[in-house]
């Protein structure tokens, strides 16, 4: 009897085993109406830094595709955010690179805006907010600003150049409730696409006795020191002095030169300041050369407005070494570091 018993057990919880298995089923942790499909392509077309180059001999600025978009929508009454998005699975078609994904937000209106997130020099601030969200770059350090033979005007920031900032944004996106997946578009029915909102211009100019230079940085003063994402638009409330490092090129020419590619948010927007650049050059034998340009008018010029070049027609003129110096340069003690403040001939 208890063999009996234990059998008709085991069969009886079987039973209810099986029952119970055929009455569950799997749900999905959210509705597929609320679930959307979004893809942004990237517009990688970068004048002076993947194409449009002055001087294609030369060394090519450092670029890499970025790695993550953050998409944001922001609900039209507050223009804050609503949902969000990291997108990491990068791909590419004949059209180009594109990042894709899906974001679960409710039916409803909002704005949407996707940018690159984990640039090295520029950083977000204020993303929570449609119109707040800007990109701007710190201060250089302590020990750079201090190497400087010249001080820039002090009620300016001296700062890093930006990195490349993918942006796209959509003011109007409205979300009806359908029970599939849809995909989200801009206004003209297209995938996204962002473009970098800062430009890159390459600056040249000419020097005599460039083989005396040891390193050469460049200031430029009046710049927009940071950008509104939603519109792309430097901002004329932060003006600031861009540090940026030089490089000699045409060293085995006639016309040797130094050069650069610099990224920026722009001019400061609505002001007639005047743009100055800083010549900062350091001698193999120690000597500390700088002087000073006014090239407001070059950012108008053919060249700048179309292919963002300025070639500067001045030339820098490097006096060679003094006789009793042996040219192999000298490193002092930080103690005894006094600033030697010299113009370079033009």
């Amino acid at each position: 009897m208890k063999r009996v018993t234990k059998r008709s057990f085991l069969a009886a919880t079987l039973t209810a085993t099986a029952i119970l298995a055929t009455q569950c089923e799997r749900r999905p942790l959210v509705e597929a109406g609320n679930t959307h499909y979004v893809r942004v392509y990237l517009d990688e077309e970068i004048k002076n830094v993947t194409t449009g180059f002055y001087d294609p001999s030369l060394p090519t600025p450092e670029y890499a595709t970025p790695d993550v978009l953050r998409v944001v929508l922001y609900d039209q009454k507050h223009n804050r955010t609503a949902a969000e998005r990291y997108l990491r699975n990068r791909n590419t078609d004949a059209r180009g690179t594109y990042f894709d994904g899906y974001i679960i937000a409710e039916p409803g209106d909002y704005r949407l805006m996707t940018y690159n997130f984990g640039t090295e020099s520029t950083i977000i601030d204020q993303s929570h907010i449609y119109d707040g969200a800007m990109a701007y770059t710190n201060e250089i350090s302590s020990v750079l600003k201090n190497s400087l033979s010249v001080r820039a005007d002090e009620e300016e920031r001296i700062v890093y150049v930006p990195d490349h900032l993918f942006v796209d944004r959509n003011e109007t996106l409205r979300l009806d409730y359908g029970p599939d997946i849809d995909t989200l578009q801009n206004s003209a029915g297209d995938h996204f696409t962002a473009g970098s909102i800062v430009l890159s211009y390459y600056l040249q100019i000419r020097v005599k006795g460039a083989e005396w230079i040891s390193s050469a940085v460049g200031l430029l003063s009046g710049m927009a020191g940071s950008a509104t994402l939603h519109d792309g638009n430097g901002r004329s409330e932060d003006p600031v002095t861009l540090y940026f490092e030089m490089q000699r090129g045409g060293m085995d020419s006639s016309e040797p030169f130094i050069y650069t590619t610099f990224h920026t948010f722009g001019k400061l927007p609505d002001r007639n300041n005047s743009l100055a650049v800083t010549f900062d050059v350091r001698t193999t034998d120690g000597r500390a050369l700088t002087t000073t340009l006014d090239i407001t008018d070059e950012f108008s010029k053919p060249n700048a407005i179309d292919h963002q070049w300025i070639l500067l027609e001045e030339v820098l003129v490097i006096p060679e070494p003094p006789q009793d110096s042996d040219g192999d340069g000298f490193t002092p003690e930080v103690d005894d570091w006094e600033d030697i403040q010299t113009d370079i001939i033009i």
